[in-house]
């Protein structure tokens, strides 16, 4: 069920480079979030002459707790910039949980998450279910610096137990230097026995939809894309697939990497 609310800012907070966090009082979107669902949320507030930019903006959950739902975004914009402006206690509208296609949880495969840049807040949901289902992950954090891996405190305080987290950097000035795609032979003995999901650039993406088809790994990519609306009625979001032209705001934004054709 999709649900239009205002939600209250728990806070709202710079963490690294360019990226907010920004924690969002709605518990019945909060409840019923599937990993790698998003919601659209309204960038102005106040009188109708702030009424600019007019759509909506489309952010990952990356995190749900105590009936609230946490977003991380990059500041790269004028909407995005009006959200730097909201502090504790103000509403905003929020509209989701959204998109059909969600991470399915295999409980039977080790899971490889691979998350480059603010993709890392596309999968991180996906990796606290996984941790709390004791299923052996491994996650593979890229980013171009150490200034750009804005969920760090986030991975760190999720890691151990079965969970592994792997940081790189393009540079070197954290973690291994090169990109998280570059270990992944390391981590797969049995390509049978993994499965592996993953959000980032689409470079990354078109990677490991190649690296999969190869070797035969059950793979799942989410996608990044500009949306006007968020529920499949604008058409702006439309990729290639086995089935024709689908929509990344509802057969997606998660689909299995085979199915694609083009993105």
């Amino acid at each position: 069920m999709v649900y239009e609310l205002e939600a209250e800012v728990v806070y709202n907070r710079p963490v690294s480079g360019i990226t907010w966090e920004i924690k969002l009082k709605a518990e019945p979107i909060a409840s019923s979030s599937l990993p790698g669902q998003f919601v659209m949320v309204e960038t102005h507030k106040g009188d109708i002459k702030e009424y600019d930019p007019l759509n909506r903006r489309p952010f990952a959950v990356a995190d749900t707790e105590n009936g609230s739902v946490v977003i991380y975004y990059d500041v790269v914009g004028r909407g995005t910039k009006k959200l730097t402006f909201l502090r504790k206690g103000d509403k905003v509208h929020l509209l989701g949980p959204l998109g059909e296609g969600s991470f399915p949880i295999k409980e039977n495969k080790k899971a490889i998450v691979v998350a480059g840049g603010i993709g890392a807040s596309g999968v991180s949901l996906l990796v606290k279910r996984l941790k709390e289902k004791n299923i052996p992950t491994v996650v593979l954090y890229g980013a171009r610096n150490r200034e750009f891996l804005s969920m760090f405190d986030w991975y760190e305080s999720v890691k151990g137990g079965t969970v592994e987290v792997v940081y790189y950097t393009d540079d070197g000035s954290f973690g291994k230097k090169g990109f998280p795609v570059q270990d992944l032979d390391k981590f797969i003995e049995n390509p049978q026995e993994v499965v592996i999901y993953a959000c980032g650039p689409k470079p990354l993406l078109r990677y490991l939809k190649d690296y999969s088809s190869k070797r035969g790994i059950e793979t799942y990519l989410s996608l990044d894309r500009r949306m006007a609306c968020g529920w499949g009625v604008c058409l702006g979001c439309v990729v290639k697939t086995v089935n024709g032209f689908e929509r990344v705001c509802k057969e997606g934004p998660v689909f299995e990497a085979q199915h694609l054709l083009e993105f």
